[in-house]
């Protein structure tokens, strides 16, 4: 039973991950679209069978069957439909573009409310305030224990959360003597002689927030984040683009589909909600990026599109545009296959690398 249920919340935590960067993706086109009064044909979460729909305000909403696809159909993007005046080509550029723009900036806010609400969580303002005991080592066989507050370390004060592992390095399995406080208010005063790894690394088996977290920092974490992770995105796609990590861009640790993401999203979930909730917010950053890039079929693709005839001040043909569009589709997919394919290989040698 309890690897049935194991499986059960992988298969969860990925149909999960796989909603959350898909349903806010679409629901930022098409949020934008009814804003602007671009008729909606059908706005459809996930693929394959439906196993719900309604239609409302001429809108046809549907619930797919698998939770990998979505998409936004709106009046005025299909052959014989390009000159509907509620369509989406009759709209000024700008609102065009925003249109297009409104799926990737969705992902960012994703990300940005997953990183913040995360942190809200983990709110601590004390530095010494023991969140982990590893059992069978010394500061659990001196009874310390979770929730427990160290004070001062051989009479030094616990002023940031690295200081503790600062001593235990400073004097390699050299005794400590802390004071603290149990979180009943009642003080304590013990001595733990750490365990040495190697020489080097002596440790008491405790662990501590990595940093304090108020309110204010959870909320700068949460900003910040789709500006930091795109950055390592960048810096990522460098390495492998100038030969930098072994293989390139195809080799071991190269592009991830559809199965390496899922396959990653599995150990997440085994790892716990921190991780999992870092990567489905990396993840939903790297949705967005990636779709503003300026290639055929992508959003960015598109507002590269509106730009040019924004400047030249004359459309293009539709449907030789609408063909270019397909045809970047196709290739989108086929590079999907390949990788897929690859992540396969990967997995099936052990080369996957995961979470790391």
């Amino acid at each position: 039973m309890p690897n049935v249920l194991n499986w059960l919340l992988i298969a969860v935590g990925i149909a999960g991950m796989f909603l959350l960067l898909i349903a806010p993706h679409e629901a930022g086109h098409f949020l934008v679209a009814k804003l602007f009064k671009v008729r909606v044909i059908e706005f459809s979460i996930g693929a394959g069978t439906k196993v719900w729909s309604m239609t409302r305000g001429g809108t046809l909403y549907a619930l797919r069957l698998l939770p990998i696809l979505g998409y936004v159909r709106m009046g005025g993007m299909e052959a014989g439909d390009f000159e509907e005046p509620d369509g989406f080509h009759s709209k000024h550029p700008m609102k065009r573009i925003a249109i297009l723009a409104g799926g990737p900036i969705a992902n960012f806010l994703v990300a940005m409310l997953l990183i913040t609400g995360f942190g809200l969580t983990q709110l601590n303002s004390d530095p010494g305030k023991i969140q982990r005991v590893l059992a069978g080592k010394p500061a659990a066989l001196a009874g310390l224990q979770v929730g427990d507050s160290i004070r001062t370390v051989n009479g030094k004060p616990v002023t940031a959360p690295g200081f503790i592992s600062s001593e235990e390095n400073a004097h390699p399995g050299a005794p400590l003597v802390l004071t603290g406080v149990h979180p009943n208010g009642q003080p304590f005063t013990i001595t733990v002689t750490p365990i040495c790894d190697t020489p080097a690394t002596c440790l008491i088996g405790v662990g501590v927030a990595p940093r304090i977290v108020t309110v204010q920092s959870a909320v700068v974490d949460g900003v910040t984040f789709p500006f930091a992770a795109i950055g390592g995105i960048v810096s990522g796609l460098d390495a492998l683009i100038t030969g930098q990590v072994k293989g390139g861009l195809f080799g071991p640790s190269g592009l991830t589909g559809p199965i390496g993401i899922g396959a990653i999203t599995a150990e997440s979930v085994n790892q716990g909600p921190p991780t999992y909730i870092f990567l489905v917010a990396l993840l939903s950053v790297a949705l967005g990026f990636t779709n503003l890039l300026p290639l055929l079929a992508l959003d960015g693709g598109r507002i590269v599109v509106v730009i040019i005839e924004w400047l030249r001040r004359k459309p293009f043909d539709r449907n030789s545009e609408l063909n270019f569009q397909r045809w970047g589709l196709v290739a989108l997919l086929a590079l999907a296959a390949i990788i897929s394919f690859l992540d396969i290989q990967r997995i099936a040698t052990g080369q996957f690398t995961g979470v790391h």
